[in-house]
């Protein structure tokens, strides 16, 4: 982990290489993280969805529940599932917020 001075430096020299002020860098920068956060957490449901070949969490819940599929690991991917969900609801919403 970087320091707060080797950060800031980084920044100001990065800055000057590309010649964007450091706050467009920065903000740019957070809109990048946040967007790929995103993508990183639909890509995991994506996998929750081809590994039980369900369309939504609630076809998987059902599944689940009427024994299609077994019980363990889908009760895990399906928390996870909506784990996920919940945090791309918030990633976008503070997306919203520095766009």
């Amino acid at each position: 982990m970087c320091s707060e001075d080797t950060v800031s430096e980084i920044t100001s020299e990065l800055s000057n290489v590309i010649g964007l002020p450091e706050p467009e860098l920065i903000h740019r920068g957070l809109i990048s993280f946040i967007e790929k956060e995103i993508r990183l957490a639909e890509s995991d449901i994506s996998d929750i969805i081809d590994r039980y070949n369900v369309p939504s969490k609630e076809d998987l819940y059902n599944a689940i529940k009427s024994k299609k599929i077994p019980s363990h690991p889908a009760w895990e991917d399906y928390i996870v599932w909506k784990n996920k969900e919940k945090y791309i609801k918030d990633l976008k919403a503070r997306l919203g917020k520095v766009q």
